[in-house]
């Protein structure tokens, strides 16, 4: 018989247990965006009367509908959800993972398969998997509403969690936030945020993104937007467009940048939407000024992977570096001078210049920015680890090598995921240029040596969110040691020599006034 659980707006009914997990799903933390409640910040959920069924998961969040998720505008309008996961039995006083999903801003879904938490939960967790607002629905500057509501919705689920997660069988007094790529980017901004101080005592961050917006940016794009759909750059006139018109205006600018041929990375994955450097929730970037690293009271694990870029350059997604010129160009849009292409010639002396594009990219996009946060964490007196993960996916003769995302399902104890996932990574607005990505990652399966290092990962990530230690030591201020993850793990206790080429490199908001 499934279990009814009492929350704070009423009883909820799991789906029966399934390979020991009693899920939850499709909760609602906070009320519908909708109405008066669209562009705001979140609001208290209504009480119910009876129970609710919570078997299946929400509608996500208003997205491009060829991210491969599932976004359908009559789909529904209550996605402010999370899943709840927890043990068949339904012990007490579990630890908690709270997963913040990935997806650039614009995509993803805390409901998506890669994060199926089983063996985090045969592990003795509670898991928590949340959906937010995207796009311009989170992040939009829209006059007179609140900056960057997509995190505020984070927030809010996050007081959820400490308000209900015991009735599910979890401490609210051992939560652990975590999340990869724009998720991992969400954990910085959580430990930077002094509203979310005290909701959660540990966090690991997976490939966090340094990109942040002025809100002379922000307001920009949402000019842009504002004139593509035809409204005036108003909250009334933004509320007048349903999200898919908002979509569909998104997506025309997206376009606009990917055509620009001064763009640089930001045209070949157009990103429209990105935090907002707006003095209260977010004070700035997260890796550089006075608050960078975050509350040094909260533990913190950060990963990244060998090969960030090749997802989006070797899956037609972006431009593949023909020439050390183009290289170059990658450098200087980064913040790089363009001499530091020779210093990365010299440290990669076989490399063609596709792989020394993608080593730069790779860097200023999310190796230095995840590195550099957890150098700053470390030098506010946290207790900061840091890995790298390097195991290659065999996936159309390896050309992917250690990819964006890859280390998602080892972590989360799925292996046998790895094509789910990539099928599901963020599909940005390019469609009209390359096919889906989902369509051209086929036949990855696990290998022995591949399910046994996913089973080192839960380990180690369990272990660090259940008592802060995954296995190897905290690092120092200069960044070491490194765990690397691989067919055989290894520990670096020097510093990647690459990283000296970023040591004059300012993270600043991005403003394009001053680009």
């Amino acid at each position: 018989m499934p279990r009814v659980v009492v929350t704070t707006a009423g009883g909820v009914r799991g789906r029966p247990a399934e390979r020991g997990v009693v899920s939850f799903r499709g909760i609602p933390y906070a009320a519908a965006p909708v109405g008066v409640h669209r562009f705001a910040a979140p609001a208290p959920v209504a009480h119910w009367q009876g129970v609710r069924e919570a078997r299946e998961p929400s509608p996500v969040a208003p997205q491009d509908p060829r991210s491969g998720y599932g976004w359908r505008h009559d789909a529904g309008d209550d996605h402010l959800t999370v899943d709840v996961h927890v043990p068949a039995d339904l012990p007490r006083d579990l630890p908690v993972l709270v997963w913040i999903h990935g997806g650039g801003w614009v995509s993803g879904s805390g409901s998506a398969p890669a994060y199926h938490p089983a063996a985090w939960v045969a592990r003795g967790f509670a898991v928590v998997t949340l959906n937010y607002r995207l796009g311009f629905e989170g992040f939009g500057a829209v006059p007179g509403a609140p900056q960057n509501r997509g995190i505020l919705d984070q927030i809010a689920a996050l007081r959820w969690v400490a308000e209900n997660i015991a009735a599910f069988g979890g401490d609210p007094a051992r939560v652990t936030i975590a999340g990869q790529s724009a998720g991992a980017a969400s954990v910085a901004a959580l430990l930077c945020a002094p509203s979310a101080r005290g909701l959660f005592s540990r966090a690991i961050a997976a490939s966090i993104t340094g990109e942040t917006y002025s809100l002379a940016q922000a307001e920009r794009v949402a000019a842009r937007v504002a004139r593509a759909a035809r409204v005036p750059a108003t909250r009334e006139g933004f509320a007048g467009l349903p999200p898919v018109r908002l979509l569909a205006a998104s997506d025309a600018v997206a376009q606009d940048l990917a055509a620009d041929p001064d763009a640089g990375p930001r045209g070949a994955v157009p990103l429209l939407y990105h935090p907002v450097v707006d003095g209260d929730v977010v004070a700035g970037p997260f890796m550089q000024g006075p608050h960078a690293g975050g509350d040094p009271t909260v533990d913190l694990l950060v990963q990244t992977v060998a090969d960030e870029w090749t997802l989006f350059s070797r899956s037609g997604f972006a431009p593949v570096a023909r020439n050390f010129e183009e290289v170059a160009q990658f450098a200087v849009a980064v913040g790089l001078p363009a001499s530091a292409v020779q210093e990365y010639r010299t440290l990669m002396p076989a490399a063609d210049p596709g792989a020394v594009g993608d080593a730069v990219l790779s860097d200023g996009l999310f190796a230095e920015p995840s590195r550099r946060f957890a150098r700053a964490h470390t030098a506010r007196g946290g207790r900061t680890h840091l890995a790298r993960f390097t195991w290659r996916s065999p996936a159309l003769g390896g050309r992917f090598g250690a990819t964006h995302g890859l280390d998602v399902p080892f972590a989360f104890g799925n292996p046998q995921a790895m094509e789910p996932f990539l099928h599901a990574v963020p599909v940005l607005p390019l469609a009209r240029r390359v096919p889906r990505l989902g369509t051209r990652l086929r036949g990855v399966f696990p290998t022995p040596a591949s399910v046994a290092l996913s089973r080192r990962m839960v380990a180690a990530w369990t272990g660090f969110a259940a008592d802060g230690d995954p296995g190897w030591a905290s690092i120092d201020t200069e960044g070491v040691p490194v765990h690397v993850w691989g067919s055989r793990d290894s520990l670096e206790t020097t510093p990647d020599p690459r990283e000296r080429i970023w040591a004059g490199v300012e993270f600043r908001p991005f403003d394009q006034s001053a680009a």
